[in-house]
């Protein structure tokens, strides 16, 4: 029998998850990756500063499903087969996403530092709705 390896995608890029860290969560791999745009804030689910979008594939429904996730307590093996989206996978500093640039010009932010996780809040409600 041929053993598959745990895989899933990251803002549009193919991982292969490593093996043996069952304890790790979602948020401390993305960020051993590189991708710091997701935050720790509180480490208990409650500040949404480490909110990322997971998309999976419901076979009783037969559709793709997006939903938000705190990234600090999914579990590494919980996105296998999932895409991924953080922060980074949105936009740019020269080409913001939508939701990025509104939330920008309305002055939608205080420091700075939860809004990654609320411009991910509302990318996933965002994406829940027009499919």
């Amino acid at each position: 029998m041929v053993q598959e390896e745990p895989v899933c995608f990251v803002n549009g890029r193919r991982f292969v998850l490593p093996p043996g860290k069952a304890e790790y969560t979602l948020l401390q791999w993305l960020r051993e990756e590189g991708l710091s745009g997701t935050k720790l804030g509180c480490g208990e689910g409650g500040c949404g500063a480490c909110t990322v979008l997971v998309s999976s594939f419901d076979c009783d429904a037969n559709k793709i499903v997006h939903r938000s996730a705190n990234a600090c307590l999914t579990p590494l093996y919980a996105v296998e087969s999932c895409q991924v989206v953080t922060v980074e996978g949105l936009g740019t500093e020269k080409k913001m996403h939508p939701i990025q640039s509104r939330l920008a010009n309305a002055h939608g932010s205080q420091c700075g530092f939860c809004t990654p996780g609320f411009v991910m809040s509302m990318y996933a409600l965002y994406r829940a709705r027009i499919e």
